[in-house]
């Protein structure tokens, strides 16, 4: 049975489903809807992943077309108004605020586009690990950050720093998006809280609700990815130190030695024999590039040339690897009960709100956040009463 939720939030439960709308209540028999939330069990099926991200815009059959413009246009209007008047759907369930038999029209719409979706575009192989990433995706999304201003006084003590403050308090939700790149790449949408871009300086006006913030991130991410495309185990140590040592005899500086080495690694017209002998480019293009289409381990399919091809290779699988650690985290944490929680991810490092009476799992979380099928990628810790007061502690 293909039914839509009415509201995001988990306060405000309710759905369309056999022409009527339910309050307080979502199908038990249902299979498929739009998009993921928190609060629906895992056997549906969500046709906004099953389309691997695409907007229901993009993927609205033609014969629907005129109906669905003229639906959302009204509905973007509806939006526009409650927003004139000083109401926002963040204070009040969304179908408290719309006619219902708008509701109905629209839900029978999407309903309709949902179907069309889930019987005519293949499961993608990744499918499985993109639910689970939207999944802590939009836990972060529903937790507003905790935001002092009193952390960043000479950052505000000018009109425009007291504006931007203004700004960023008015929205605390980061809403990511897992789309918005072709390689898994994170970015956020455009009414989320701008933690992806937020200056270094103004960091600090983020604080934690617990005791303080522990941040971990993976240490020379793209280089230890290499390693596990290329099934060998990663070197304990600094691994631009090792490729210094293995392919230049150790006679370069560290900067030189990681300088020519991503230059040879993303420009296939660059040779260096040392340097393939250790990862063969050509070996790792014949096992995950075919007819134009990267497939990396983790099921993720992107047509692209053959000169960008390790390039989005390499970030896209350690994007992949990284999401579905942090996914793993968050069930982790559930099961062993804990009071701290993940607060929000920034490329390769994922920060927690942590409660310093719960420090003896910090090794059972950077176990999760480190082991990967067998592999095992470095990582830094660092540890903080705000985020721009981060002190790296291992």
């Amino acid at each position: 049975m293909i039914f839509q939720t009415l509201d995001d939030k988990e306060t405000c439960v309710a759905s369309y489903f056999q022409g009527a709308l339910h309050f307080d209540q979502i199908p038990e028999e249902g299979s498929g809807t739009w998009n993921y939330h928190t609060y629906l069990p895992e056997k549906v099926k969500f046709a906004e992943l099953w389309a691997g991200g695409k907007t229901i815009d993009q993927v609205c059959p033609e014969e629907l077309k005129e109906d669905w413009d003229a639906s959302t246009n009204r509905l973007k209007a509806m939006l526009k108004s409650f927003y004139h008047v000083g109401l926002t759907i963040d204070d009040f369930c969304f179908y408290e605020l719309v006619p219902h038999r708008f509701l109905k029209q629209h839900a029978e719409l999407k309903n309709r586009i949902t179907e069309h979706v889930l019987r005519n575009y293949p499961k993608p192989e990744n499918y499985d690990t993109t639910i689970r990433t939207e999944q802590v995706l939009k836990e972060i999304s529903l937790q507003p950050l905790k935001l002092n201003a009193s952390n960043i006084r000479l950052q505000i003590a000018t009109t425009s720093g007291r504006d931007l403050f203004n700004r960023l308090r008015d929205n605390p939700y980061i809403k990511y998006n897992q789309f918005g790149t072709r390689t898994g790449r994170l970015t956020t949408r455009p009414n989320s809280f701008p933690i992806l871009t937020l200056p270094k300086k103004i960091r600090g006006v983020i604080e934690p609700y617990k005791s303080v913030f522990l941040e971990f991130d993976v240490v020379s991410a793209e280089v230890a990815t290499l390693f596990y495309l290329t099934d060998q185990p990663i070197p304990e140590g600094d691994l631009h130190e090792w490729i210094n040592k293995k392919a230049f005899g150790g006679k370069l500086t560290r900067d030189e030695s990681k300088k020519r080495f991503f230059s040879w690694l993303y420009d296939p017209r660059k040779s260096n024999e040392s340097l393939e002998k250790l990862f063969s480019r050509q070996e790792i293009l014949e096992r995950y590039y075919s007819n134009g289409k990267i497939t990396n381990p983790l099921g993720r399919k992107i047509e692209v040339g053959e000169e960008k091809a390790l390039n989005y290779l390499v970030q896209s699988t350690f994007n992949d690897i990284f999401l579905f650690n942090i996914a793993r985290l968050s069930n982790k944490m559930k099961e062993w009960g804990m009071k701290s929680r993940i607060s929000f991810v920034v490329h390769d490092s994922v920060v927690l709100d942590f409660d310093k009476t719960e420090r003896s799992k910090i090794e059972d979380i950077m176990s999760v956040i480190s082991n990967f099928d067998g592999y095992k990628f470095g990582l830094h810790m660092s540890l903080g009463t705000n985020w721009g007061a981060m002190k790296e502690i291992l």
